[in-house]
């Protein structure tokens, strides 16, 4: 069973390092150097967290407002962390985690767990308070970064309840952090900042969902080869197209979308839901903007062999 240890956090942050595509393709958000610098100086918290040693002190100047609002989350979050281990470690008996837990004794497992959901309450409540003005409610594109937060929080605490590991305590966390977002950049630049931060403590949850994970059985390969996330096919030039009902404030992004993924998109307006028609030869990053944006209907994905006149 996965332990939050060194490990753990050093594995977790190297994922985040490598810019790991399953973790920050979402969101079209990619950290900026402040933000890796936010993120080297959390994971190196977090290390010295688990490793029951005192904090350091921050060693770079940071003056973006989503880097300065990472660096609260993580400070929280390592905060959280260490003063759990501290108070487990000095007094198992006096654990003030004990009526959470239902009386029962935590044990390494369930420390574990009950630390990751100590540091996620505490890196929530960090970013209460954000900086230059952040808001920390609900606005027209869903909830703020500190709300995401708060909400991966409070499902952490209601899981560790009921004995949860730490993957299981992470993956609910995670979802919670990025459940109800609107696909899209706003054109508030305050929002965008807060949107940045949201993807940001978005990915940093997911990323450490996909490390807490337990080791899978070896993998037994396709006949073409293929392990688990290969593709060794050849790309080919795909037409697809589908019916699908989307938002009128969603249809601009998405089409933006599709035209950057799309040789060419076209979108007849119908008595229903709009039809779909897109030559690409990104067909699989195609149909995730679409899936992102509503469910299609009657979708059909063909080989085009040759652009046919006209076409991009």
């Amino acid at each position: 069973m996965t332990a939050l240890d060194v490990d753990l956090v050093r594995r977790w942050f190297d994922r985040l390092r490598r810019q790991d595509l399953s973790v920050i393709a979402y969101w079209s958000v990619r950290p900026t150097a402040e933000e890796f610098a936010a993120l080297d100086e959390g994971g190196t918290g977090l290390d010295l967290a688990v490793r029951d040693l005192p904090p350091s002190a921050p060693s770079v100047a940071l003056t973006e407002p989503p880097a300065l609002m990472l660096r609260n989350y993580l400070s929280g979050f390592a905060a959280g962390v260490g003063e759990t281990r501290r108070l487990l470690a000095v007094d198992q008996g006096m654990d003030p985690f004990v009526e959470l837990t239902g009386g029962v004794d935590p044990g390494a497992a369930t420390s574990g767990a009950l630390a990751l959901a100590a540091g996620l309450n505490a890196a929530a409540a960090a970013l209460d308070n954000p900086p230059h003005g952040g808001r920390t409610g609900f606005t027209p594109g869903g909830p703020t970064a500190a709300q995401s937060a708060r909400s991966a929080g409070v499902a952490a605490a209601e899981l560790v309840v009921d004995g949860a590991d730490l993957h299981r305590v992470a993956a609910l966390a995670a979802g919670a952090a990025i459940n109800g977002w609107r696909i899209g950049w706003p054109d508030d630049p305050a929002e965008q900042a807060n949107y940045r931060t949201r993807a940001l403590v978005g990915m940093l949850l997911v990323a450490l969902e996909l490390e807490s994970r337990d080791p899978l059985p070896p993998a037994r390969p396709a006949d073409c080869g293929a392990l688990p996330g290969e593709n060794r096919g050849t790309a080919f030039l795909a037409e697809i197209t589908c019916s699908m009902h989307v938002e009128g404030e969603a249809m601009a992004t998405l089409t933006g979308e599709l035209g950057r993924l799309c040789r060419e998109v076209v979108i007849w307006p119908t008595d229903g839901s709009p039809a779909f028609h897109l030559h690409t030869d990104r067909p699989g990053e195609a149909i995730e903007q679409l899936y992102a944006s509503g469910v299609p209907f009657d979708l059909q994905i063909t080989r085009l062999d040759r652009p046919r006149a006209g076409a991009g």
